[in-house]
């Protein structure tokens, strides 16, 4: 019977360590490529008709493993106190790991519920429902973003293409509170984020700060 057991007890060993190792080289890779095309975003940009300026950087970690690298960007010379004020914002996401669609729109409709009474919650409960179709499978490589601007409502867009907009600066605030609210998903990427905390060499690396 303890043969038995220590024979199990080592198969398993044997797996998670092959299982870890396999991830290592999966995100080391996914980790140089990101790099490597880090010029790719500038430290200016221009979208919906506006020119957004860079604002900070954050990385998002799970243990070792990189999750994805976040970038918020606001109209040139625009720089408000809070980030969820009614003004135009853009915020752009690259992603190194696998997320499937319907978790992520769940993750984002229990932290909105976070961040919002019960009040708010139900007064826009027509525009979640209309949001959880533009969350899309994401892959490694992937990039998701958001950009509101005001009196023409939130897109969601990936890879570049525009899956959808929602009306309502009420909204807005609503979807970028899972970012930077009371109760944001991560404090300190928050804080990166609004570049009011040093980023992580990594997400350096992948939005480069260079002026144009």
């Amino acid at each position: 019977m303890k043969i038995s057991y220590l024979k199990n007890i080592s198969k398993h060993i044997i797996f998670l360590l092959f299982f870890f190792l396999l991830l290592g080289i999966i995100f080391t890779c996914h980790g140089s490529a990101a790099e490597s095309g880090g010029d790719k975003f500038n430290h200016l940009r221009k979208n919906e008709g506006v020119i957004f300026e860079l604002k900070g950087v954050g990385l998002k970690k799970y243990f070792f493993m990189k999750a994805f690298v976040a970038g918020l960007y606001y109209p040139k010379g625009v720089s408000p106190v809070d980030p969820l004020e009614d003004v135009a914002k853009h915020l752009e996401v690259e992603y190194f790991v696998w997320i499937p669609g319907k978790r992520f729109s769940h993750f984002t409709v229990e932290k909105m519920k976070d961040n919002l009474s019960r009040e708010e919650f139900e007064r826009i409960k027509k525009e979640i429902g209309s949001m959880e179709k533009y969350f899309v499978d994401l892959r490694p490589g992937d990039r998701f973003s958001l950009t509101y601007i005001p009196g023409e409502g939130t897109s969601f867009a990936h890879n570049g293409r525009i899956m959808g907009v929602i009306q309502g600066k009420e909204f807005a605030r609503a979807i970028f509170s899972t970012w930077f609210g009371r109760k944001p998903f991560d404090s300190k990427l928050k804080r990166q984020i609004l570049g009011s905390a040093e980023p992580d060499r990594s997400a350096r690396a992948v939005f480069a700060r260079r002026y144009t």
